[in-house]
């Protein structure tokens, strides 16, 4: 788990060392942006450009707080919103890096960068559950009395014992079928797997309790911690063919366990285990289920045995943010059988992840090239100022869906860029329209007629 901590540490580390090393910023396009602003305080363009120029600068503090105001004097500037996500990742602050990046979801202007902030999500999200189990744990003392609604469930791994340790990735794999039967019944609202395995993964960094089973108080600290009121867990035993599974549910509040349901099967039956197992659950819960519930609960995602091992040992790769690799399992699993609804969903998530993981500041600024909204960032890097249009102009929105090389020296797109005045004595024979003539002919003719 260290291994894993330092990993993320590092990958966050690139995140902040690629947006520095691929823009250094310049302190006189710094000094020229603050003058500008010391003489029109009001103006939002002003305020972005400097914010972008901070940033460049790696001043984020700064940049943050001219971000901010510039994105409350206009909350559809794109660009305000792109950096103040950007900011706000190399300040650590995952909540607000996601909360500026989908307002750039929402009012930016160019596909292609979407579509990176979309991947970008997706890897921040493990990251996201991470720094909000530290912080959890942090204020733990503060929890005393704090309880979850009586409907809010969390499911931990279960615990297999046996000589076939081909099996073992089951654990996470036969947890994660139990929670999502239970979210099949409308009264129970289920803790998202990652989250708990955050808080366990705290838990066992600090050598205060293993992940497994509820002994010592667990269940009761799990239940604040995420403020679930059932925590459920079990084992799984294997003998020879026969596995033998057990589960029990615990309230945080009071400390007392529902009796135990159990169930056997071979190892070909897993799938018939796992259901009846939850079954069990619910019973001893005295939860009663409609008939659409308990036929939603019999549904099966899949029933080839090397297709579910293959989807368990990627969500072990998941939890530990190795999201390439998990990807791959997620996708033989999927070969396996093809009709696998949530190793299909796994997959997709799990490649965005990869994906987003390549996402740093330059490749933003890659993609936004030649659109206005690169108009705006490259003016910001030269100390200058682009006026962006907020709507969304049929220009502006042709340069997002496919973007050109001249995008962002047009002032068409809706952008105007303070430059200074070329001196029109200047122009030569290859840059001056009045010396070079043209003719063109349009030729209209009726419809029916050649």
């Amino acid at each position: 788990m260290r291994m894993i901590r330092s990993a993320l540490l590092v990958g966050a580390a690139l995140f902040g060392s690629g947006c520095a090393a691929a823009i250094s910023g310049s302190g006189d396009s710094i000094t020229r942006l603050e003058k500008a602003r010391a003489a029109d305080p009001q103006s939002e363009a002003v305020e972005r450009s400097l914010g972008i120029a901070y940033f460049k600068g790696n001043r984020y503090d700064d940049a943050r707080d001219a971000l901010k105001k510039a994105a409350e004097m206009d909350p559809r500037d794109g660009v305000a919103a792109l950096y103040l996500g950007l900011t706000a990742e190399a300040l650590n602050d995952v909540p607000g890096a996601r909360a500026a990046y989908q307002s750039y979801l929402a009012v930016g202007k160019t596909r292609a960068a979407k579509k990176q902030i979309q991947a970008r999500l997706e890897a921040l999200k493990l990251k996201e559950i991470q720094v909000e189990a530290k912080a959890a744990l942090a204020h733990e003392s503060q929890l005393d009395g704090v309880v979850g609604p009586p409907n809010t469930v969390a499911v931990m791994p279960f615990t297999f014992y046996g000589s076939d340790t081909t099996l073992k990735p089951i654990e996470r794999g036969f947890a994660e079928l139990v929670s999502t039967d239970l979210s099949r019944v409308s009264r129970l609202t289920v803790v998202e797997r990652m989250r708990l395995q955050a808080i366990l993964d705290e838990l066992l960094l600090q050598q205060q309790q293993q992940h497994a089973g509820l002994a010592g108080g667990t269940g009761v600290r799990l239940g604040k911690l995420l403020r679930v009121r059932q925590i459920v867990a079990g084992t799984i035993q294997q003998q020879g063919n026969e596995l033998t599974a057990n589960a029990i549910a615990v309230d945080a509040s009071s400390s007392t366990a529902t009796p135990e349901a159990r169930d056997q099967q071979t190892i070909d039956n897993l799938f018939t285990m796992e259901k009846n197992i939850v079954l069990g659950i619910l019973t001893n819960m005295s939860v009663q289920l409609t008939t659409a519930e308990r036929n939603a609960i019999e549904q099966r995602p899949t029933r080839s045995l090397a297709a579910f091992l293959s989807f368990s040992r990627g969500l072990e790769l998941e939890d530990q943010g190795r999201f390439d690799e998990a990807g791959r399992l997620f996708d033989n699993a999927v070969r396996l059988d093809p009709g696998f609804g949530p190793a299909q969903t796994k997959s997709q998530e799990a490649k965005g992840a990869a994906s987003g993981n390549q996402v740093s500041a330059s490749t933003v600024e890659s993609s936004l090239r030649g659109t206005t909204e690169g108009a705006a960032i490259t003016a910001a890097s030269q100390g200058s100022v682009t006026t962006n249009t907020s709507s969304g102009t049929a220009s502006t929105v042709a340069e997002g869906l496919n973007p050109s090389t001249a995008g962002g020296a047009t002032t068409g797109g809706g952008t105007t860029t303070t430059q200074p005045a070329k001196d029109p004595s200047s122009g030569t024979a290859s840059d001056n329209p009045s010396t070079k003539t043209a003719k063109v002919t349009i030729q209209i003719h009726q419809p029916g007629h050649p």
